[in-house]
């Protein structure tokens, strides 16, 4: 018997064609199987440990428009500068206590974190919102008008603040 070809025989050896791969070669589901799983933002804090051992800071989560500039001393380096979020922690001995200074980028944002001791907040350049939970187990929101001090439940007498700043963000919201 004699072997014809069909248009049907003709296509399905093209496609077996198709298939076979040459030395070096990979196919599409191939790639895709040796491709790291896409990234899915859960908007961590970077470095956060990184942050924790130089500055003394817990920072967990934010959407990368807030972030630490820098710390700074009372004794030694003075407030943020202007423009900047300026949270301040009190120490029971020296330095006594620190700044944390915050950068902004863009007309929102937010970070949590966890700054115990916090007594006064500054606002950036725009206002924002700060949420601090206080030592009776309320949790207060502050709002900050941009480059204006907020007190935070100071403390009495010689007790240190006790007042732990949980989350920075702007705009406010209402």
């Amino acid at each position: 018997m004699k072997a014809t070809a069909t248009p049907l025989s003709a296509a399905l050896v093209l496609t077996a064609a198709a298939v076979i791969l040459l030395p070096g070669e990979t196919s599409a589901a191939q790639t895709a199987a040796d491709a790291p799983p896409p990234a899915v933002e859960d908007y961590t804090y970077p470095n956060a440990d990184q942050v924790l051992t130089e500055h003394g800071l817990k920072v967990f989560r934010g959407d990368g428009r807030i972030v630490l500039d820098s710390s700074r001393t009372y004794e030694e380096d003075g407030q943020c500068p202007v423009g900047q979020i300026q949270v301040e922690k009190a120490l029971a001995e020296a330095p006594y206590g620190i700044y944390y200074c915050f950068r902004t980028w863009g007309a929102r944002g937010f970070l949590t974190l966890e700054v115990p001791g916090t007594f006064g907040l500054r606002g950036g350049d725009k206002p924002l919102q700060a949420k601090a939970n206080l030592p009776d187990g309320e949790s207060r929101t502050y709002e900050v008008d941009a480059n204006e001090f907020v007190a935070v439940e100071p403390g009495t007498g010689t007790e240190l603040p006790q007042a732990i700043l949980v989350e920075l963000r702007l705009p406010p919201t209402s």
